[in-house]
């Protein structure tokens, strides 16, 4: 299956600054609830089916290493997403696809549950904010199944934030560098993972650009 995926992903969860998943470590207190939120940009497409403008929310939950097999998952794709569009993205960003995709699989672990969810994402300068929450309902603070906030994170005098190359999350994430920020507040409430119940404040975050291709081999005749 051919397709062409790029766009902006952010990555927070309850870990502090940074998150060990990126050095291939185990979490803090060896558990991590967390997410990743896919935004796709226009032209996406997934088999010649255009997804540009939705989002997918991967929401998990796991103890001891990303990889080390424990890991749960639930998927949540943009609500306007026809069936067609859905179908196809759950098996994109659950790993089930061939070609660069299928290294999700390695972090997506067991994937529980995938449904069309309300999926908000806001950015500009001073941060950002994401929203998952019923698609029948308006996005209300408190009431989302994740709501998280955060900007990049400075330190010490420099006028750059912390930027990561070569992660070990990389090859997954279809990314290259990926910028080091923190939460001001990280909601996650998902009944469909097991001890998926969080609300902290001042853990990790990462944003940065992601990139997934491939292209329909020809075949000799």
């Amino acid at each position: 299956m051919t397709y062409s995926l790029t766009g902006v992903f952010t990555e927070a969860c309850d870990c502090t600054l940074v998150c060990p998943c990126w050095l291939d470590d185990a979490p803090d207190e060896d558990h991590c609830t967390g997410l990743f939120a896919w935004q796709l940009d226009d032209g996406a497409r997934i088999d010649g089916v255009g997804v540009g403008g939705l989002s997918v929310v991967s929401v998990s939950t796991h103890s001891g290493g990303r990889r080390a097999g424990s890991t749960s998952t639930a998927i949540f794709v943009s609500a306007t997403a026809t069936d067609e569009q859905f179908a196809l993205l759950t098996e994109a960003f659950s790993g089930r696809l061939d070609g660069p995709l299928a290294d999700l699989a390695d972090v997506s672990g067991a994937v529980l549950t995938t449904a069309r969810a309300r999926i908000e994402v806001t950015a500009d300068a001073a941060g950002w904010h994401i929203y998952v929450g019923l698609p029948q309902k308006p996005a209300v603070t408190g009431t989302g199944l994740v709501e998280v906030t955060g900007s990049a994170a400075f330190f010490l005098d420099e006028d750059e934030p912390l930027t990561l190359t070569n992660t070990a999350l990389g090859k997954e994430l279809g990314s290259g560098a990926v910028v080091a920020h923190r939460t001001d507040a990280l909601a996650v409430r998902v009944p469909a993972l097991p001890g998926a119940y969080l609300d902290v404040r001042g853990r990790s975050a990462m944003r940065g650009r992601f990139q997934y291709s491939q292209v329909r081999t020809r075949v000799p005749e």
